[in-house]
């Protein structure tokens, strides 16, 4: 009997050691994608805001995007082994332009909805404090031609909280995509064109980087 019993307290002492692990990385993903259905829920509300004009919502969407996104990092990052590469001056104006063209980039889109909807269906602990949140997003538009977007947010816990570091739409990633493109870019004109033809695309609404120099 008392065998039994030692055998029956060290699984229970097992058990108990293994919900002490694997609790806090529940709770960890669990804030991630708290994190980010919060921002989600701010998109929505500002695109479904009838009483905002199109320019007050992009706005709202800006300061939203730009509080929240690691740039830093991701224009490091998408200017791969070129920023070792760029003067002090560059990567300050580099770092400027990018986040303008990202900010651009992604909430024109979002301006033109006026609701949505969307449903986490996953969550994922990476290690090192990066999670990913999978998401299905619909414009709302109630039309056959409405399919889901199947997004993953790609999250990084700081001290001051988490920041997205990448945005995966049907399986293709932004940083990965925007380094290729910018690679090709400064391979045809330098770092110096490739920072020129970020901030003319902001002014323009044209976010395609890599239209070739001169107008090719």
């Amino acid at each position: 009997m008392n065998a039994a019993f030692s055998r029956f307290f060290a699984r229970a002492a097992i058990v108990l050691c293994l919900a002490g692990w694997v609790a806090p990385v529940y709770a960890a993903t669990g804030d991630a994608v708290t994190y980010v259905s919060g921002l989600a829920d701010q998109t929505l509300a500002t695109i479904s805001n009838e009483h905002l004009s199109k320019r007050q919502k992009q706005a709202k969407l800006n300061r939203l995007f730009a509080d929240n996104i690691d740039f830093p990092w991701v224009g490091r990052f998408v200017m791969g082994r070129y920023w070792r590469e760029a003067t002090g001056e560059q990567k300050a104006r580099y770092l400027k332009e990018y986040q303008k063209f990202l900010i651009l980039h992604y909430t024109s889109r979002f301006t033109e909805y006026t609701s949505g909807d969307f449903k986490v269906t996953g969550s994922e602990d990476d290690g090192n404090g990066e999670f990913t949140v999978s998401m299905q997003i619909s414009s709302g538009d109630q039309s056959e031609d409405d399919q889901p977007v199947l997004v993953d947010y790609r999250v990084r816990r700081e001290d001051k909280g988490f920041r997205i570091f990448d945005v995966i739409v049907e399986g293709v990633s932004m940083i990965t995509t925007q380094r290729s493109e910018f690679a090709s870019v400064i391979a045809k004109g330098g770092i110096g064109y490739l920072i020129d033809q970020l901030a003319a695309k902001s002014k323009t609404g044209d976010l395609n980087v890599a239209g070739g120099k001169g107008g090719e």
